[in-house]
């Protein structure tokens, strides 16, 4: 998204996240009042005043009035008490969460979640975890929890276990992935043991690597008997 200078109560926001957001937080439960009342009496007593200077409230178009209404509907917090007014005196500008009906939804701010959101999108489609096209060894093992992409090269003596290996990746002997994510076009040389990772397309593994729970960057090399510990992020 890009940003844009704007401006809010005679005030220049110039960062979304680090400005805009918690100006909206703090109207959300800051003392509201009806905006719309405010704007028609500053109109009725000076009638030649610019309108911008007599409303700096965020104004919202009619088109997201349904989405409004429905937000109203579904909160179960209220800014009043004790009177029979609407929730939040009418006032609009507030901070809501999307309901899904379907489909799947995940916050992903680890390697951990985002690997288990790997592992779990894929079964809102009705598509075989391993790929015909897939070229799997009868000598490795492959969990029934784990996805292999099309094109995938997966050799002898080999464990694959809650991971998903992406298309046209290759993966030599003795190989170990444990709970990690292998995107497309990887190779993993002989004997790496891999686990709560994700290895980036285009990615080389050296023979013997040992990773856990790191990140490998986009077509980056790891050297044969390198060891990559917890949270490192691996460059060249």
């Amino acid at each position: 998204m890009q940003e844009k200078n704007t401006s809010c109560n005679g005030r220049s926001i110039s960062s979304i996240r680090g400005e805009l957001v918690p100006y909206l937080v703090r109207k959300q439960f800051s003392k509201t009042t009806d905006s719309q009342k405010v704007k028609e009496d500053s109109e009725d007593q000076t009638p030649k005043k610019n309108d911008s200077s007599t409303n700096h409230e965020l104004l919202i178009s009619s088109r997201d009035e349904p989405l409004l209404q429905l937000a109203q509907e579904r909160s179960c917090w209220n800014d009043h008490r004790g009177d029979m007014s609407e929730a939040y005196h009418g006032g609009k500008l507030r901070c809501y969460v999307h309901i899904m009906d379907q489909g799947l939804c995940y916050r992903v701010n680890t390697l951990a979640a985002y690997i288990e959101a790997n592992r779990q999108a894929p079964k809102l489609f009705e598509e075989p975890p391993v790929h015909p096209s897939a070229s799997i060894s009868e000598r490795c093992q492959v969990g029934s929890d784990s996805i292999i992409g099309p094109q995938c090269q997966i050799a002898d003596k080999t464990s694959i276990k809650r991971s998903t290996i992406g298309n046209s990746s290759t993966v030599k002997e003795k190989v170990k992935v444990t709970n990690s994510i292998v995107m497309h076009g990887v190779t993993i040389e002989e004997g790496c043991n891999i686990q709560g990772s994700v290895i980036c397309s285009n990615a080389i593994i050296g023979r013997g690597a040992d990773l856990k729970y790191c990140l490998v960057g986009n077509g980056q090399r790891i050297e044969p008997e390198g060891e990559t510990q917890q949270n490192e992020h691996a460059h060249t």
